[in-house]
């Protein structure tokens, strides 16, 4: 392209806040702007067509006109800053001095042809940053016055230039004391000009070197030194900073010192648990905590008859009887850094079983258990439990010979009055003498009535009677036994009743309370052969959770209490002991069964109730019953029953009784009473009749039948004739000890032996 082609944009050219000119390949002018006419003082139309060493007449850095052959010949661009290269243009402002710019050069047109030259002045820049740069050593200047640590510059002769206030402090001497002296002399600096002499060499300190410094009242300092060199004005110098690590040191040693009495004491302690490792009796295994086992100690290896190595690498788990790994399985759920205690059983090396008390606990990954032999401690426990097992079970048979011999007794001389009675009655009858019989037959009653009242007293003894538990107000039933106690205990004996008001009610059995206090006042009496008084006290308490414990377990809650106390002989304690046992006594024989207080005792316990007793040689005896307080309302204290039942209205009852002679009575009762009877021995014979479409108001039933019993009939008559009555008959105490639950809606139960007109009366109440 020739020069006369070329046209510039000179507005645009103009209009650049830079100076730009336009060389050719003999670095001539072909365009000069305005901006580069006022920096350089020379117009456009003197710069036209001139190189630029003549249009600015000096000498033009090499630099620059390397730059500018490459962006013509090569077409290489190049920025030349100030700060690399001063002198690249002789660029004097108005008053002389240099105008600080950087230069650009880019290759314009075609290759070859020319270049574009752009000069910026940065004179203003670079003010500001000098500005800057003191502002910046100020506030160096200011943090390296404030740091902790020491911090000293010295040339390359050593010789001390600056130290901060840190260093005045470290050392005690003040900057002007030091500045200009040698380091190594002043401050006693042991090793610190070989330090020196390595940095300035110019090798970095790869880490902090430790050395020893002296303060100038002669103490000893422990100094951390990093230094770095560094130049300024063709002079080197070195910049250290030195940490006081003379505290640190100092715990340094202690903590060394420490370790090394700590470390002797571990030797110790592994030696002691090696010894005992090796030495103990005890089976001592080490697993993971998958059961995996990394060690075993000797103990464990002769017990089991099996090396370390045989052992090591099994599982623990394998070494326990196979009934007792269940429970291996839970402790090792279980396992905490808590120890934990199990027996569990494994088998020895001759053969037998060996029963191991364990001590396991679970640290870092690992199980840890520790293991006694205690065989022979429980197979003298398995003995001394079967000895006793043998002895209860021959004081059982002693118990039940006593208990035998005594019914046996009483229960001949109860039958002698009955059969003789009877046989009285039978042989008259067979003569025709008729008169006088009732007093034979009330005899024969009696004998039984009284037959009636052993049996209840026994199932007492055993907890088995019958109880009908309603809410009573114990202290009218008190009031009402008042003449019956006071004739029970003769004129020598005074008795007084206490009855505290606000006790409330309490759930018991009316007539088995009644037969309780009566019985505690006759033994009250019988420990007063000299008279004395006899005090009835009523009160309520609450038994909280740590006295229903000790008191055999009864429900926490209210409950009302019944004491009788006397002024008797009172007991020693051994005695008290055993004074609710069956069959204990201290009175004479003949005069006592043992068996008074044992059934008070079961009458209290079958109430959900307890019984305690005090007593004091010389002081006399208190016995309390406690029953359970209830807030339902009170039942009216039964009067004499009557006598006469009520007449039937021709209702027809199904008489359900594996007894004949119990089955002919009901029914010749109920034939007396009005009622038309049908009777059936079991369920064979009952079924028909109540799956028929046969009239029946209501079914007299024993429980204890052979094959189905009496409640199964019962459920399946209900299946037939849903509204059906059915009274039960039981002489199983049992039956009637749960009749709540044993009953349903329209059923009633009754307990053999019950009088005709009893049972006269329940069948017209029910078919009321």
């Amino acid at each position: 392209m020739s020069d006369e082609n070329v046209k510039w944009p000179v507005l645009g050219f103009d209009a650049v806040d830079a100076g730009l000119a336009v060389l050719d390949r003999e670095t001539r002018v072909r365009a000069w702007n305005s901006c580069l006419a006022s920096l350089t003082g020379i117009s456009a139309e003197l710069a036209m067509g001139k190189t630029l060493e003549q249009t600015l007449g000096a000498e033009i850095s090499p630099r620059l006109l390397t730059s500018l052959r490459q962006a013509i010949e090569s077409g290489a661009s190049s920025t030349l800053s100030h700060a690399l290269h001063p002198s690249l243009l002789p660029l004097p402002d108005r008053l002389g001095r240099p105008v600080l710019h950087n230069v650009t050069v880019t290759p314009i047109g075609e290759l070859g042809s020319y270049c574009l030259l752009h000069v910026a002045d940065i004179t203003s820049i670079a003010l500001r940053e000098k500005v800057l740069r003191e502002r910046q050593n100020a506030r160096y200047d200011a943090v390296v016055d404030s740091a902790p640590d020491a911090i000293v510059t010295v040339d390359a002769g050593g010789a001390i230039q600056w130290i901060n206030k840190a260093a005045e402090r470290s050392f005690g001497y003040a900057s002007a004391e030091v500045v200009g002296r040698p380091l190594a002399a002043l401050l006693g600096v042991d090793g610190l000009g070989q330090t020196l002499r390595t940095v300035l060499q110019g090798a970095a300190l790869a880490r902090p070197v430790e050395i020893i410094g002296q303060h100038k009242d002669g103490r000893r300092i422990d100094l951390e030194v990093s230094a770095s060199r560094w130049a300024s004005h063709d002079r080197i110098f070195v910049t250290a900073i030195l940490r006081d690590i003379t505290a640190r040191k100092l715990a340094d040693r202690t903590l060394r010192r420490l370790n090394e009495t700590l470390e002797s004491i571990a030797a110790e302690r592994t030696a002691d648990r090696d010894r005992m490792w090796l030495l103990s009796s005890d089976l001592m295994i080490v697993a993971r905590r998958d059961g995996v086992i990394t060690a075993t100690n000797p103990a464990a290896n002769l017990l089991l008859g099996a090396t370390d190595d045989r052992l090591v690498g099994s599982n623990i788990r394998d070494l326990f009887m196979e009934d007792d790994r269940p429970g291996w399985d839970a402790a090792q759920e279980k396992l905490t850094s808590a120890s934990l205690r199990f027996e569990l059983r494994v088998t020895a090396s001759d053969g037998k079983l060996r029963w191991i008390d364990w001590n396991a606990v679970a640290a870092d990954d690992f199980l840890q258990a520790v293991g006694r032999d205690i065989t022979s401690e429980k197979e003298a426990e398995f003995a001394l439990r079967s000895a006793e097992e043998a002895l209860r079970q021959s004081q059982k048979m002693d118990a039940i010979g006593q208990l035998t011999g005594g019914i046996a007794h009483d229960f001949n001389n109860l039958l002698a009055g009955v059969i003789g009675a009877m046989e009285i009655v039978k042989r008259r009858l067979h003569t025709g003498r008729t008169e006088d019989l009732t007093r034979f037959t009330d005899a024969a009653i009696g004998s039984a009535n009284r037959a009636a009242a052993l049996t209840h007293r026994l199932l007492a003894f055993a907890r088995q009677q019958p109880l009908n538990p309603q809410p009573h107000d114990i202290n009218e039933l008190i009031v009402g036994m008042d003449e019956l106690l006071r004739r029970s205990v003769g004129e020598q004996i005074k008795v007084r009743t206490f009855l505290s008001p606000s006790i409330g009610l309490a759930a018991t059995d009316g007539n088995q309370l009644e037969n309780a206090i009566l019985n505690l006042v006759i033994n009250a009496r019988d420990a007063m052969a000299d008279g004395g008084t006899i005090d009835i006290i009523t009160s309520s308490t609450k038994v909280n959770l740590r006295q229903a414990v000790s008191m055999d377990g009864v429900a926490p809650g209210e409950y009302v209490c019944v004491s009788v106390k006397d002024t008797g002989t009172g007991m020693p304690a051994e005695v008290m002991a055993k004074a609710f046992d069956p069959f204990f006594t201290t009175k004479p024989i003949g005069k006592g069964t043992g068996l008074g207080l044992s059934m008070i005792y079961g009458f209290a316990k079958q109430s959900k109730g307890h019984a305690r007793i005090e007593s004091e040689v010389g002081r006399g005896t208190t016995v309390t019953l406690y029953l359970p307080r209830t807030q339902a309302g009170a039942q009216p204290i039964a009067g004499e029953a009557v006598l006469q039942a009520p007449s039937g209205k021709g209702e027809t009852v199904l008489v359900i009784e594996d007894d004949a002679s119990v089955r002919m009575l009901i029914t010749e009762v109920l034939h007396e009473l009005g009622y038309a009877a049908i009777e059936a021995a079991d369920s064979r014979g009952a079924l028909p009749i109540l799956t028929s479409d046969a009239r029946l108001d209501l079914v007299i039933s024993d429980v204890g039948l052979p094959g189905m019993d009496g409640k199964k009939l019962a459920e399946i008559a209900r299946q037939h004739r849903p509204t059906l009555r059915i009274l039960f008959v039981t002489g199983y105490a049992e039956h009637a000890k749960v009749r709540d639950e044993f009953l349903g809606e329209g059923m009633d139960m009754i307990t053999k032996p019950f009088s005709l007109d009893t049972l006269g009366h329940k069948v017209r109440e029910m078919l009321a």
